[in-house]
């Protein structure tokens, strides 16, 4: 027997329990009389993940109303509806369960507790929920459901395995059909990851699966979408756009129809990913926090050109704006590249000379202090007075300063504190150097009309804070240092391929100059603390994804 499943591939905003209801009541009253179930994504009412919001004492009982109202609305539709919400826990342990309920003609036919709860990388449900116990299976209009949320699939592939295995537990029940709902967030690789893990357990578990996943993001997190559903045998039958918000109905086919057209489910490549990845995480982190627009410091090199041309293509060019603040040793080739590439882009620039203020910083530095600024003291005086500029035309007209400082940078701490750290949001910092440069050619491929000028991708990098500064003076080679940190932050996390091209790199360096490398991103931990929030792309990010101690001692480990 087939049944008509509708994937609800939304963008939530955490917190949001009204703005999340009316999306979700929307594809209810569009699709709640065309298909047997409707599923939506995991915690898809409160937005994942609330964190502390879970502790408001109003929170919980806010959501039970709009769930309410979820409830009443079904009673005019033939669908069954499945939503992701918390769930009280009224044993002991945590507070509250990460929970799916079934909604049929206005009542809750089945509630399943999510099993197995990461605390990993960038996770901490166990922060505030109770694993639950249960199976999740139930019966549906003669269909034996099966149902997992999320982390509940990857017991034998998550950094750390489970006493038990919800996917073992499945096939045990022999589901007629697997309902997988999820907050998965992107990142390099995850989208194969994906397909390969549920397809196999559709393998396993001879049964169709359907995996619905959410989409947007949420401060520095995005969620990519790209559900997908896969037959008994693993054959993908339907594939969703990723990045975008998108609802699908299809009919599941049973074990004995064997013309389904087969899908291919396809992943991104790297640099497709980061493109799409940081226009959505700039767009909503402007739309979701309510910024008017982006303000964007302009050096003329090429981290702050790449953030300027994503940071349009995210909310358009009328909202976005670029400042240039020229010193005595900025070249007049990057002030030209600053203007051609504001010019391609449709972008307003204003140019605001720095250098009586400058002038000014050091003779007061001097009379205070009698001695004069010197070496990285001047350097980071041009840097903060840039910065203090940025700031200053933020609070003027409400934009968001974006910073534009890459990863390789942020892990060595070739940055300036209240200087070009400055913003509320950062979009490359989860980017090395070169992969920067990758994603600069990329952008160019797909918008010539608008291209970065082809001066400012070759130019050797340079902070322009000295007479003929350049980042090789204080740096290894942006390839060299890109694979040190590569193997040093992320470890094993990267591909095969990419430890191998890094392995052929690093055989060529010396051990003092990886110690020295080290040695900068474990005494820059005190300054990427203070950074503002990085769009996170990689397996392993800053902030949440890699949390170290600021004081700690690094010398044997």
């Amino acid at each position: 027997m087939s049944m008509k499943v509708t994937l609800a591939q939304l963008n939530y905003r955490i917190g949001d329990l009204a703005g999340n209801c009316k999306k979700i009541a929307d594809v209810i009253q569009q699709q709640g009389n065309q298909a047997d179930l409707i599923v939506f994504s995991e915690l898809c009412i409160t937005g994942y993940y609330p964190l502390d919001l879970l502790d408001k004492p109003d929170f919980i009982a806010n959501q039970d109303e709009y769930i309410e109202r979820i409830k009443k609305l079904s009673e005019q539709y033939s669908a069954g509806i499945i939503i992701g919400f918390v769930d009280r826990n009224t044993f002991s342990g945590k507070p509250y369960h990460n929970a799916l309920m079934l909604i049929e003609n206005g009542n809750s036919c089945f509630i399943y507790h999510k099993k197995l709860l990461p605390t990993y990388n960038i996770f901490s449900e166990a922060r505030h929920f109770e694993p639950g116990k249960i199976p999740g299976v139930c019966l549906f209009r003669g269909h034996r459901l099966g149902f997992l949320i999320c982390e509940d699939g990857w017991n034998d592939q998550a950094p750390y395995h489970y006493d038990n295995n919800p996917v073992q537990d499945l096939a045990r029940e022999k589901p007629d059909l697997i309902l997988a709902i999820n907050s998965s967030p992107s990142n390099t690789g995850k989208q194969e990851e994906r397909v390969l893990r549920f397809t196999h357990i559709a393998k396993h578990c001879h049964a169709p699966l359907v995996y619905v996943n959410q989409t947007g993001a949420n401060d520095d997190i995005v969620y990519d979408g790209a559900s997908f559903v896969c037959d008994g045998e693993g054959q993908g039958i339907l594939q969703l756009p990723a990045f975008e918000e998108h609802v699908a109905t299809l009919t599941i086919p049973d074990e004995a129809d064997k013309n389904t057209s087969v899908v291919s489910l396809l992943s991104m490549d790297n640099t497709t990913l980061y493109y799409q990845q940081l226009i959505m995480g700039i767009r909503d982190y402007v739309a979701k926090c309510g910024f008017p627009g982006i303000v964007v410091g302009s050096s003329g090199g090429i981290d702050s050109a790449l953030t300027i041309a994503l940071a349009k293509l995210a909310i358009g060019a009328d909202k976005v704006t670029a400042i240039t603040m020229p010193s005595r040793f900025s070249s007049e080739g990057s002030l030209q590249d600053s203007k051609a590439l504001c010019r391609n882009l449709g972008i307003k620039l204003y140019t605001y000379s720095i250098d009586d203020e400058f002038a000014l910083s050091l003779q007061s530095f001097s009379n205070v202090f009698k001695e004069p600024a010197r070496g990285l003291t001047a350097e980071n005086i041009q840097a903060r007075i840039r910065g203090r500029v940025l700031m200053e035309y933020s609070n003027q007209t409400g934009y968001l300063v974006l910073s534009t400082g890459n990863k390789s940078e942020l892990s060595v701490g070739y940055a300036t504190l209240y200087g070009d750290m400055c913003g509320g949001l950062n979009a490359l910092g989860d980017l090395y150097k070169m992969q920067v440069y990758a994603l600069a050619n990329y952008y160019n491929k797909l918008h010539p009309e608008a291209a970065i000028p082809q001066e400012i991708i070759d130019k050797a990098p340079s902070a322009e804070l000295a007479e003929n500064q350049q980042d090789s003076d204080s740096l290894p080679e942006y390839p060299v240092l890109d694979a040190i940190l590569r193997k040093y932050i992320e470890g094993d996390l990267i591909s095969v391929n990419e430890q191998q091209q890094d392995n052929v790199i690093l055989q060529q360096v010396s051990a003092e100059v990886i110690a020295d490398v080290k040695k900068r991103v474990d005494r820059a931990e005190f300054k990427r603390r203070q950074a503002p929030p990085i769009i996170r792309v990689q397996r392993r990010s800053f902030g949440m994804g890699r949390q170290r101690p600021i004081s700690g001692s690094y010398a044997h480990w």
